[in-house]
């Protein structure tokens, strides 16, 4: 009985918790040297390529409070082509009452996740000044989705 007890209650924790956010901006000249500069004081930066950068941010009090481990990612591509920037970006935590089952949450409007999002929005926010960009659209998708979605896409980071 506790068994499945324990079931249901993961299948409810994690259902629907695999989402991120794409963003598409403008922007006038590749804006990743930039970014990689401002966001290196808080975040781990991950330089790809000259047009793929990676930010991880750790999240400690929220860790140490969901007793597991809790992250946020923004994935950024630089299309010349199209003077896009392409943003996915997502909130990533590991926790105990969930067996360290990882589940991502995106950063819009919705149930799952809704006291962090305006942290969340804060460093989308933080992102988009730093690289100069205008938003083009915003969208919640799976975390799974192939990024950029233009074509030019790879598989996300785990």
């Amino acid at each position: 009985m506790l068994a499945r007890i324990v079931l249901v209650v993961l299948l409810l924790g994690t259902f629907g918790c695999s989402s991120a956010t794409y963003i598409r901006a403008k922007v006038t000249d590749n804006p990743l040297e930039r970014v990689a500069q401002q966001a290196q004081e808080d975040w781990s930066v991950t330089r790809v390529d000259a047009n793929t950068l990676q930010l991880s941010d750790a999240w400690p009090i929220h860790s140490v409070l969901a007793l597991g481990y809790s992250t946020s990612h923004a994935n950024l591509f630089y299309d010349a082509a199209g003077s896009a920037l392409y943003i996915q970006y997502f909130f990533q935590s590991k926790q105990l009452p969930l067996l360290f089952m990882s589940f991502y949450i995106d950063a819009e409007p919705g149930f799952a996740g809704g006291a962090l999002k305006p942290i969340m929005n804060g460093q989308i926010d933080q992102i988009l000044r730093w690289s100069g960009a205008s938003v083009i659209s915003r969208r919640a998708g799976e975390k799974s989705e192939l990024f950029p979605s233009n074509g030019n896409a790879s598989p996300p980071p785990n």
